[in-house]
């Protein structure tokens, strides 16, 4: 039993740690290797001459030319999904953002396209079937899927509910729009991993193209060297870290427990060595060795686990975030790590209960019955478990039993809240981003918001939508990309290639609208009568704008436009991209669309379609020759939300059946080793009339009552450590953690001790009830 907690202990650390180095390398790994761009710039007309100029700018080390656009992909009858287009110029040369042939054509034929192999399953298709694509000047036209690829730079298409596809622009062309490549894509030459450098030189470069008539419209700069899901991925890491530092401190605990436990067992055999001429030195040295030899079968077992489990995670986050896992090898001093647990920690731990065992006289050591003896007056506590009666005998001297070695009680209470504690805590961090989620989806109060892909008049489509059953209201939200306006005039985005992460939109809204009801961490929201205010989300307040105060002034860019509004509120908004909310007065002045709208947010009636009446809104928009850009129902907000979580959920998963594992055969180790110490005991209760049922009762009351009362003092220290942890992934992720007891954790966790404690007690107790009299008094 001691070698299999300790191999536990082993292989939960060594899992944790293994995952954290594999991930921590691969991620960062998979995402460079697409070469990607330091920055994307925005231009009317991108050709080679001008691709040949800019690399012979000292300051730029690569450049390229390329272009995507956002459409519409039909995957059912009458359902879409946006599909993010990728225009490459040259499949074969292509080296800033590279994605890799995963199967089929290459390059893909005219009228066929590749699709990421993530949103594969989005489509509803297999490779060489055919596909609906709509873009936004184009019509809806069919593509076949001539292969997969695999683009590592981008968030997985499943997590973004949306699907990336890769075409030439001959293949655009026949959908409908001008082949033109429009982006720049360059990786500067001096420091790529800094946004000032990057910034610096992106801004030489866009000042160089407009002087030479080549008009920059805007620049991409998402935080370099950086996966779109790097925050997501970091929150992951950090839990891992923290945690298998706790595992550390849980197997050292589990480490004395054990030792203190076998040392208990064996006094008089350490007494009957001494009386036959044993030095102290000869004893300390026998039982150290001893230990070694169980630490190193527990090191052999654990560290093979320990890896495979390992593994398995690193396996399973890789697919879950669209990774390829090039190279498993983790590096030495993880082993390092586990080596010193499972040697150095058991015997730092035995040293001190060795050196008392060690020293005591042979009438000591003969003295000692299991019991603690002492001339004191007992104390209140003492007292206490004198007075404690239940109406069997048995149970009530179990419960006595329970608390007659303090020591070993306190190291196992110790040991297994531990591991209660954090294993609540995990499920309390699960709880708590579920809870954001929620939280999400309950300050929305609509079904379904259709962008458009061109501003139209506000008045016409209101009332055409209206007018469709199953509507119960419409309201227009127009959004406008929006960056910080750094005093330059040019528009300085953070998002990345796919369009979404890093993108901050600003918000048309009716001040009051029913369509929203958010928290407000500060301030208030839109009121009648605001003429230039504007709220801010939370992600926009944490990301963009961190130091802005309430009533100050920001400067942000709409367009081509620098516009200033005054900060009044900061909305909680959880789990929902940067946006900045302001008046539709405001924003159609600063926008140039007095009288259009380019969004729309609609609640349906009850028992309406929530599926087939966006899609009748969307026909009939069409049939005005209002083309629609993106639909996002509520349906798809949840999916996007929930996929986001999903890794940090499969995480915490993992470190909690690791902590269970080893908080559970650490109690069974330490209540294996009470029964077993006390076999003479069971002889005196079966010599006065004691049944074998009896002992029974006796010894799984005793593991019950341990597995209790270490789930109640679990429960108080998962509460600060719950908080500590949150904090931390709260600030990484950007996404505050309202955390708060699970109490469903709390039921696992007591049930599994109530298991454990039964199934740890079960089998020494059918033991000790099968022994005789005979057998059990000459015990030694």
């Amino acid at each position: 039993m001691m070698t299999v907690a300790m191999a536990a202990s082993v292989c939960a650390v060594t899992a944790i740690l293994a995952a954290y180095s594999v991930l921590t390398r691969e991620v960062s790994r998979n995402y460079l290797g697409t070469n990607p761009a330091s920055a994307q710039l925005k231009l009317d007309r991108v050709d080679d001459e001008l691709v040949r100029a800019v690399r012979g700018r000292p300051d730029i080390a690569a450049a390229e030319a390329g272009a995507s656009m956002l459409g519409r992909i039909e995957v059912g009858e009458n359902e879409w999904l946006p599909v993010r287009l990728f225009v490459v110029p040259d499949f074969e040369t292509l080296h800033i953002n590279a994605f890799r042939r995963q199967s089929g054509a290459w390059p893909p034929p005219l009228g066929s396209m590749l699709i990421e192999r993530s949103a594969l399953s989005l489509t509803r298709r297999r490779v060489g079937q055919t596909v609906t694509i709509q873009t936004p000047n184009g019509r809806p036209h069919p593509l076949a899927i001539a292969g997969l690829v695999h683009d590592p730079g981008l968030a997985p298409a499943w997590q973004e509910q949306a699907v990336y596809a890769y075409v030439t622009p001959a293949t655009l062309a026949a959908l409908g729009e001008r082949p033109d490549l429009q982006l720049l894509k360059i990786v500067v030459s001096t420091d790529p991993g800094s946004v000032k450098a990057i910034e610096a030189a992106s801004t030489s470069l866009a000042s160089w193209l407009n002087a030479t008539g080549h008009a920059v419209r805007e620049i991409r700069v998402p935080p370099p060297r950086m996966h779109p899901h790097q925050r997501q991925m970091d929150a992951v890491m950090i839990m891992l870290s923290i945690f298998s530092l706790l595992a550390l401190l849980l197997g050292a605990v589990l480490a004395a427990t054990i030792i203190s436990g076998l040392l208990a067992q064996q006094v008089r055999q350490i007494a009957i060595m001494k009386a036959i001429g044993a030095r102290t030195r000869q004893i300390v040295s026998l039982y150290l060795s001893l230990v070694a030899a169980i630490g190193a079968v527990s090191v052999a077992a654990g560290l093979a686990f320990g890896l495979l489990a390992g593994r398995g995670f690193v396996n399973l986050v890789a697919e879950l975030l669209n990774l390829d896992i090039l190279d498993y090898t983790v590096p030495w001093w993880i082993l390092g790590v586990s080596v010193a647990l499972g040697m150095v920690a058991p015997l730092a731990a035995a040293l001190v209960p060795i050196l008392i065992a060690a020293r005591k006289t042979v009438r000591e050591s003969i003295d000692d019955y299991g019991v603690v003896r002492s001339s004191r007056v007992p104390g209140s506590f003492g007292r206490m478990m004198v007075h404690i009666r239940s109406g069997n005998a048995a149970v009530t001297l179990a419960m006595r039993n329970t608390v007659r070695r303090r020591a070993r009680l306190i190291f196992t209470l110790v040991l297994l809240a531990t591991a209660g504690g954090m294993f609540v805590t995990s499920v309390n961090l699960k709880a708590a981003w579920e809870r954001n989620i929620a939280a999400a989806a309950a300050g929305r109060h609509y079904d379904a918001e259709i962008q458009l892909q061109k501003p139209a008049p506000q008045a016409e489509v209101l009332d055409l939508i209206r007018a469709i059953p199953g509507v119960r209201r419409a309201e227009p939200w127009s959004a406008a990309a929006a960056a910080v306006d750094r005093g330059n005039h040019l528009n300085i985005y953070r998002t990345y290639p796919d369009g979404g992460h890093g993108s901050f939109a600003l918000r048309a809204t009716a001040p009051r609208s029913d369509f929203v009801s958010h928290e407000h961490i500060e301030g208030r929201w839109l009121q009648p009568g605001d003429t230039e205010e504007i709220v801010l989300n939370g992600q926009a307040r944490a990301s963009l704008f961190p130091n802005a105060k309430l009533g100050a002034a920001i400067s942000m860019m709409v367009g081509d436009r620098p516009v200033r509004l005054r900060l009044i509120g900061i909305a909680q908004e959880p789990m929902t991209p940067a946006a900045g909310y302001t008046t539709p007065e405001f924003f159609a002045n600063a926008t140039g669309q007095v009288g259009l709208v380019n969004a729309v947010r609609i609640a349906l009636t009850k028992g309406a379609a929530a599926d087939l009446v966006p899609q009748q809104v969307v026909q009939a928009l069409e049939g005005r020759h209002m083309g629609v850009k993106l639909v996002l129902t509520e349906k798809t907000f949840g999916m996007a939300q929930g996929g986001h979580i999903y890794v940090l959920v499969v995480a915490l998963a993992f470190i909690a059946a690791m902590m269970a594992l080893v908080g559970i055969l650490g109690l069974a180790s330490a209540l294996s080793t009470s029964v077993i110490e006390r076999t003479r005991e069971f002889g005196v209760l079966r010599a006065v009339g004691a049944r074998s049922a009896d002992v029974r009762k006796i010894v799984l009351t005793e593991g019950l009552s341990i597995g209790l009362l270490s789930a109640v003092v679990a429960v108080p220290l998962s509460v600060p450590l719950s908080m500590q942890v949150g904090n931390v992934i709260g600030s990484i992720s950007l996404q505050p953690l309202s955390l708060t007891l699970s109490w469903g954790g709390v039921g696992i966790w007591f049930a599994l001790v109530l298991a454990g404690s039964v199934a740890a007690s079960l089998f020494p107790a059918i033991r000790a009830s099968k022994l005789t009299i005979r057998q059990t008094l000459a015990y030694v």
